[in-house]
């Protein structure tokens, strides 16, 4: 028998252990946002310039119609392979995260690598399907270049629909990004210009090849259909993009078991952390593609003013920066002005209604106006210090969201109000019946209880409101909510009075019917008869006063003296034939 030599093992283990500290610290999420995309990718790669990336890698992480909720986060952290072992992987979750920066391990045995660099890390976007617009989405894709992690469900590839409901127009705002690149127009700037690009789809129920390569021919051949349908731009140096590869520079189709996709976005096929990958950009350049497609004005409602720090959706359209000078300093001048107004009106009318705007004022209306106008008085005296703002679109802009967010966020504390004012009015109407004596008429006392108490509720409310409360939940809708609340309390005491025997209402009155018996029709003509028979052709006269009263004995035996007597309803006295 030889024996082995004995080893220590402190030789062996140190180096993996060495090996499994580097890999874990070298590739690793720096952080997560949750702002308005795309502007959030720029926090991102702020943050990832501050860990030291040298060139960063976009991309856009996109769902089909029928991929669940829980499998999208799921799927989100395997893909990328966030364990949740990280400082900062628990700020990426589905839903709420719209974009997250990752620190990429360096290899510094590559030919390609940086040694003296920093390294290179992935900004992935995530927006979340059925929150983030259409719109964002597109101009998402825009901003990362054309980079996209596409997740196919099985469903939507078996019957061709949900398949594009958020890729196709992402592919026709890209396309048309690149053509005004190419034409120089600067709808798309010059960062999109020869920046290649990469598709990398997801299929979730394929696991094999065989599987893979099925799912692959019904995504394509739905995609062509997809590219026949939208609307591509027509110029002289671009020809009609009819498969997918006119689109991306790399088309990639993995399975859901797939890890490290964040590695194969690279549009050459090598590792993305290279630094003469094609994908590979400086941080100062992806900003500059984030920054392009928001000046272009790709990006619905996204206004460079209260609407990032209102709590309710601007209405109105946002005016394109098509890189106008007076444009551009209205939006950075005046919006941190309209937001600073913004502020102030709401603390002035918070301080008046407490905190949590339970403190009712009476003259709650007066004040808003007050507020509303001062605030617009203050802007208005701001702005009007540069003349060139008077013509902007974007400075009439800021003002009418100024305007709409001020009455939003107040008519939130007038909800608050009215509230109060219902409990105050309840409370005085409950005291008010307290001192209501049990009679026979306290249904009566108790209805004239809940009549006084309803009107000073009106009167009260009507002081409530601004002159501009147009959208405001309507004044007779909520007098006939306490008049219906004060009715259903009257009905519940009275009900308790009466179980309880304290109550007796007043008795009915009795109705006497009498008949005379020479009225053989007291209610009038009986219609069931022949029509000859219900109006005689004879003249009627006035039975005298004096009492002509006589139908005689033998009239009543031998004939039908019902015919002699006709009821008169409007007289009251009998009538006899002539």
């Amino acid at each position: 028998m030889i024996s082995k030599p004995n080893r220590s093992p402190r030789g062996p283990i140190l180096p993996f252990l060495l090996l499994l500290l580097s890999t874990a610290d070298a590739s690793h999420v720096v952080s997560g946002t949750t702002a308005r995309l795309p502007m959030s990718l720029s926090t991102v790669i702020q943050d990832l310039e501050a860990e030291g990336a040298s060139y960063v890698t976009t991309a856009a992480f996109l769902t089909s119609q029928s991929v669940r909720r829980s499998t999208c986060s799921s799927l989100l952290r395997s893909l990328f392979s966030i364990s949740g072992e990280g400082d900062h992987d628990d700020e990426v979750i589905y839903g709420e995260t719209t974009a997250f920066g990752k620190k990429l391990d360096d290899d510094d045995d590559d030919e390609g690598s940086d040694a003296d660099g920093g390294g290179s890390g992935v900004a992935i976007a995530c927006p979340s399907r059925g929150e983030a617009t259409v719109s964002e989405v597109s101009s998402t894709v825009v901003a990362c270049g054309g980079t996209v992690v596409y997740v196919a469900d099985e469903v939507d590839l078996g019957r061709g629909e949900g398949l594009f409901d958020a890729l196709g127009p992402a592919v026709e705002r890209l396309l048309a990004a690149r053509a005004a690149a190419e034409s120089g127009d600067g709808g798309g700037g010059t960062t999109l210009k020869h920046r290649p690009s990469t598709l990398i789809v997801v299929f979730t129920g394929a696991a094999s090849a065989a599987e893979i390569e099925s799912s692959r021919r019904l995504f394509e051949a739905s995609a062509a259909k997809m590219l026949r349908s939208i609307i591509q731009p027509v110029a002289a140096t671009s020809h009609r993009a009819t498969k997918l590869s006119d689109v991306f520079d790399r088309i990639e189709y993995v399975s859901s078991n797939e890890k490290d996709v964040d590695m194969q976005l690279c549009p050459a096929g090598g590792k993305v952390g290279r630094k003469n990958s094609p994908s590979a950009r400086e941080p100062a350049e992806v900003a500059g593609s984030v920054r392009t497609v928001v000046e272009a004005g790709l990006v619905e409602n996204v206004g460079p003013m209260v609407e990032m720090a209102a709590k309710v959706p601007v209405k109105q359209a946002c005016p394109r920066l098509m890189g106008n000078a007076v444009d551009l300093a209205a939006a950075r001048v005046l919006g941190p002005l309209a937001k600073t107004c913004l502020e102030e009106c709401l603390s002035l009318v918070r301080t008046s209604c407490g905190a949590d705007g339970k403190k009712v004022v009476p003259e709650f209306g007066s004040l808003c106006d007050a507020s509303v106008s001062r605030a617009l008085r203050d802007f208005d005296a701001a702005a009007s210090k540069t003349k060139r703002f008077q013509k902007s679109p974007v400075a009439k802009r800021i003002r009418a969201d100024l305007l709409e967010n001020l009455h939003s966020e107040l008519s939130d504390v007038y909800d608050v109000q009215v509230s109060a004012l219902q409990a105050a009015a309840f409370d005085a109407f409950r005291a008010r019946l307290n001192k209501l004596r049990i009679t026979p008429n306290l249904a009566n006392d108790m209805n004239d209880a809940a009549k006084t108490s309803l009107d000073e509720f009106a009167t009260a409310a009507k002081k409530l409101r601004p002159s501009s409360s147009a959208s405001w939940t309507g004044l007779s809708d909520q007098i006939a909510n306490v008049r219906t609340k004060f009715a259903r309390h009257n009905a519940e005491r009275l009900l308790a009075a009466r179980a309880s025997g304290q109550f007796r209402p007043v008795p009915r009155k009795g109705v006497t019917v009498g008949m005379h018996w020479l009225l053989p029709k007291p209610f009038g003509n009986d219609y069931r008869q022949e029509p000859w028979l219900e109006h005689t052709a004879d003249d009627l006269v006035f039975a005298p006063v004096d009492g002509v009263t006589d139908v005689g004995g033998g009239d009543v035996r031998t004939g039908d003296w019902r015919k002699g007597v006709v009821p008169a309803p409007t007289s009251g006295e009998m009538m006899y034939l002539k």
